[in-house]
């Protein structure tokens, strides 16, 4: 998901911390230099409106966007949550 209103690292934190709490999340991995977000989730159990609703809890705004716009996580942003 594409994120907006994240400027540094302890906005980063924040939203990593709003998105593991949604019942269902996997992993999560925020990255403030692609001001986005890749989540893992159960569809069983989360849904994206639920993840968005967090985003917008935790003071950001955020929208969803497939993986081909926004690619998966390398692990290098330091956020990532297994």
């Amino acid at each position: 998901m594409n994120i907006i209103g994240m400027d540094h690292e302890g906005c980063a934190d924040r939203l990593t911390g709003a998105l593991e709490a949604v019942t269902g999340v996997a992993t999560v991995c925020v990255s403030l230099a692609r001001h986005g977000a890749t989540v893992q989730f159960d569809e069983r159990l989360a849904t994206q409106e639920r993840l968005l609703a967090a985003v917008n809890d935790a003071g950001f705004m955020g929208e969803a966007s497939n993986e081909e716009q926004l690619p998966s996580c390398s692990g290098a942003c330091g956020h990532c949550r297994h």
